[in-house]
């Protein structure tokens, strides 16, 4: 643990103190009245309740785009819209797991070149708000922690101050901010404020820990930008999820009572600036709800509130992006629900980077308060893709000896009715197999704590399925003396949010036949599902989809003389699984449940006539007669079914 040095104290970026309130014992009260920040090129403070950046004073208006939700070849185009909206800010989370995928395994290049995203955005004359976490939500597995934390450590506890997750965490933000620090604004740099841990006040109540996120930050921030925290508008939130020396701040949506929530927030903190820092143009949705939208008029109308009330404002998300690939999270209410793979969230910019009504309204908005440069024009949507239906042909079963051999990872057997979890076996996502020999004929197979969606096969034959989402436990089986049975288990994304953080993978009770744990020898197979572009399989396939999932391909080749464009694949008649392009995976499509029923392809992982493109499809289910899909110039993100489970 890295602890500040007293002179860091002394120029602490907030001088805050905390009082009783005489009349409310229960009351802190903060003042950020006179904030002194120096250094030798730039200078930023707060006095009063104003950000001032170098003597002048700073209205922040910000919007949430996250680096790794797109190819780094989009980033520019996405920070000049924000920009020509009007906005002369970014935020952005830093998500841990992204950078250290594996255990001291780093990377900060390409698509990970947080560094290079930072300068881009000083290019386009826009600040920085960097929220480092360690933990993010942002509707990513796990939040953005690295899931090898709970195979590492089988009894840390996240966000707290246990001594594994502090040393953790210590090694990572002192490996990111070797990237960062040198772009901190009083190095020269854009990034003017810094976050501390996320919404806190959501989770837990424990200052010491806020004081360690604190401190393990500030080593590294010293006094060249403001920290802050950010929590919802009720004041049990803030309050819980504030520390000295960081600016506290609050979010909400649209039709949020402005006036009222700064009026009590002012209780709490009597000076120093007013910020929505997450103010919310639409919101996340979840497998089988419909698309979450907020309505213009009302998210208008609320930021038009705010300006007037001199409120400084973070629109999250003002571009979503995509959840590719394993990286969508879940939550937990009633039951598991996990994220959809688009992060279009209704935004400003849809998931393609395009303008919708509601940017435009939004620009409208900012230019009568002059925030909107007259230099810069207004952006349009950019040309896609219609490139017509390709027809896919079965390649190989997954279960097959030939898949196993080519996509699987044999781990070593296991003895017992408790099996190793995906963490323990160090498999970041995808699915794993486990197998055993049934001792008696026909049966219930209960399996009380599946992580999350296993189909039950005996003998090779699929007999059903045992998930978390729909909470179905128990199924009846035709079986043998000695059958095989085989639980192909899939994660379908940790959860982000809640007391339920800690969301291991597999299945975390003992699998009962007949009410008694099988405890014989389990055979462990690993399929990541990280390099099924390698897969090199001589011929097709007639499969039988009863007998198993089918990896199925085909070629798409662009018109001639046409550049690669952003497309959008329609997943129509297909059951559920994950799409690989020239080796992208784009993430789970679930049509048959929805709401989102295309997955967004970037147009810069597509090669360009006469170049083929690969195609590969991992079909849990069931495949249409047709085995086609179509690439769209238009998403669908919107139509619900109801799905049998």
């Amino acid at each position: 643990m890295k602890f500040c040095r007293p002179v860091v104290w002394f120029c602490l970026a907030i001088c805050s103190f905390l009082s009783v309130n005489g009349d409310d014992p229960t009351v802190i009260q903060v003042d950020a009245a006179v904030v002194i920040k120096k250094s030798s090129s730039h200078n930023i403070s707060i006095i009063g309740n104003e950000f001032m950046l170098d003597g002048e004073p700073l209205h922040i208006m910000s919007g949430s785009l996250h680096y790794f939700r797109l190819p780094a070849v989009y980033w520019q185009d996405r920070l000049r819209k924000l920009k020509a909206a009007g906005l002369n800010s970014v935020s952005t989370y830093v998500e841990w797991s992204f950078h250290e995928p594996e255990e001291r395994q780093y990377s900060f290049e390409k698509d990970r070149d947080i560094a290079a995203f930072v300068r881009l955005a000083a290019a386009e004359g826009l600040h920085v708000l960097l929220r480092p976490g360690p933990y993010i939500c942002a509707e990513r597995d796990l939040g953005g922690i690295p899931y090898w934390l709970l195979g590492k450590y089988p009894n840390i506890k996240l966000r707290t101050t246990d001594k594994e997750f502090i040393k953790e965490s210590t090694i990572w933000l002192a490996k990111l901010f070797e990237q960062l620090t040198p772009l901190l604004f009083g190095n020269g740099g854009p990034i003017i404020l810094v976050q501390v841990e996320n919404e806190y006040g959501s989770y837990g109540r424990d200052m010491e820990y806020m004081e360690q996120m604190r401190d393990l930050i500030l080593e590294y921030v010293g006094t060249n930008a403001l920290l802050y925290t950010t929590d919802g508008p009720g004041p049990s939130y803030y309050t819980n999820g504030f520390v000295n020396g960081a600016l506290t701040t609050i979010d909400f949506g649209p039709g949020y009572d402005v006036v009222q929530a700064y009026d009590t927030l002012r209780r709490f903190m009597p000076s120093g600036p007013l910020m929505n820092s997450e103010f919310y143009p639409g919101w996340l949705t979840h497998w089988g709800e419909s698309f979450q939208q907020a309505s213009t008029e009302a998210v208008v109308g609320t930021l038009r509130t705010m300006l007037d009330n001199k409120i400084n404002v973070n629109v999250y998300v003002f571009f979503g992006g995509t959840n590719f690939e394993f990286t969508s999270g879940a939550n937990y209410g009633t039951a598991y629900q996990p994220d959809i793979t688009s992060y279009d969230y209704d935004a400003p910019l849809n998931e393609a980077g395009d303008p919708t009504p509601k940017y435009y309204a939004i620009r409208n908005l900012l230019k009568q308060y002059n925030f909107v440069e007259d230099n810069r024009p207004e952006p349009s949507p950019s040309p896609k893709g219609a490139y017509g239906t390709i027809t896919l042909r079965p390649k190989v079963q997954l279960l097959s000896n030939e898949s196993r051999n080519v996509l699987g990872i044999e781990y070593s057997p296991i003895a017992g009715a408790i099996l190793p979890t995906f963490e323990e076996l160090r498999q970041r996502s995808g699915m794993i197999l486990y197998e055993t020999t049934l001792g008696s004929a026909d049966g219930q197979l209960s399996i009380k704590k599946p992580r999350d969606w296993i189909y039950v096969y005996v003998d090779g034959k699929l007999q059903g399925v045992i998930n978390r989402m729909f909470k179905r436990y128990t199924l009846v089986l035709r079986s043998s003396v000695d059958s095989v049975l085989s639980l192909l288990v899939e994660n379908q994304g940790r959860i982000n949010f809640g007391p339920y953080l800690h969301d291991r993978k597999g299945i975390l009770s003992a699998v009962e036949y007949n009410g008694v744990p099988l405890r014989g020898n389990w055979s462990i197979t690993g399929f990541p599902l990280e390099c099924v572009s390698k897969m090199q399989v001589p011929k097709l396939i007639d499969p039988k989809l009863s007998e198993g999932p089918v990896v199925y391909e085909s070629k798409l080749v662009l018109p001639q003389g046409q550049m690669s464009l952003d497309t959008f694949l329609d997943t129509t008649g297909w059951g559920r699984g994950y799409v690989w392009v020239n080796g992208y995976n784009l993430g789970r499509y679930w049509p048959g449940l929805g709401p989102q029923v295309t997955l967004y392809v970037p147009g810069v992982w597509l090669k360009a006539a006469p170049k083929s493109n690969l195609i590969q499809v991992l079909e849990l289910e069931r495949s249409p007669d047709s085995l086609t899909m179509e690439f769209l110039d238009y998403p669908i993100l919107n139509r619900t079914h109801t799905y049998p489970g």
